[in-house]
């Protein structure tokens, strides 16, 4: 009975540790985005190094190789990937790397961003750009989680006409915490879109001008 006991209670003990140390990561992410949704973004995560005893921890990969599988799929490219530990007195494990994405859109095609839904489409004013991190619930709820900083900034290729985050001309940040995530935190901007090119644009002027060249050039013979 008494070594029931203990292996139950060891078994709490673990699992409070996990439920703690889950989602103790800092985020600190920046995305420059193009008119057709690619773009590029460089991404630097850490935590203490005592949180990580495996690979992962919380979705966020802790080897090379883990990294480059997170953030790998038919739409995203990672690359220039480090994973490096701090030898301080609160032993930091450090990763940064940088991320080729063709379409913002399909982002959580890359098991990195499965807890992310990013858009980036045409709306009334310009182009409608979302970035949501969904809730964790889980994580938020941990005792010092907003100790733990999650900050996004994204340049974007136009003019920011409205956005629910911090602007400096056309880069907007968000700062959050962990502890934020007891709910979806969206982060939010209207882009003016860029001057349309086609017969509607650039094109129709010269062909104007052609035409008006041609019938005098007629007339004149």
């Amino acid at each position: 009975m008494k070594m029931l006991l203990k292996s139950l209670l060891s078994i709490s003990v673990l699992f409070m540790v996990a439920v703690f140390i889950s989602g103790c990561v800092n985020v600190d992410q920046k995305t420059k985005l193009n008119a057709d949704g690619s773009g590029t973004m460089s991404v630097k995560y850490w935590t203490k190094s005592s949180n990580v005893t495996g690979d992962e921890l919380s979705g966020f990969g802790f080897t090379e190789a883990k990294v480059k599988s997170n953030y790998t799929s038919s739409n995203t490219e990672p690359t220039d990937i480090k994973v490096e530990k701090n030898a301080t007195t609160d032993s930091t494990s450090v990763v940064t790397l940088n991320v080729k994405f063709k379409d913002i859109n399909k982002l959580s095609e890359a098991k990195a961003f499965a807890k992310i839904k990013a858009s980036f489409v045409d709306g009334k004013e310009g182009k409608d750009f979302k970035y949501v991190l969904l809730q964790d619930t889980a994580s938020a709820k941990n005792m010092g989680m907003s100790d733990y900083k999650l900050t996004y900034e994204f340049e974007f290729p136009g003019e920011v006409l409205s956005t629910n985050g911090t602007k400096d001309g056309q880069k907007v940040k968000w700062e959050k915490t962990v502890a934020d995530l007891k709910e979806d935190i969206t982060m939010s901007a209207t882009v003016k879109a860029g001057k349309k090119c086609g017969l509607f644009g650039m094109e129709l002027p010269i062909i104007f001008l052609l035409g008006m060249g041609f019938i005098y050039l007629r007339r004149r013979k």
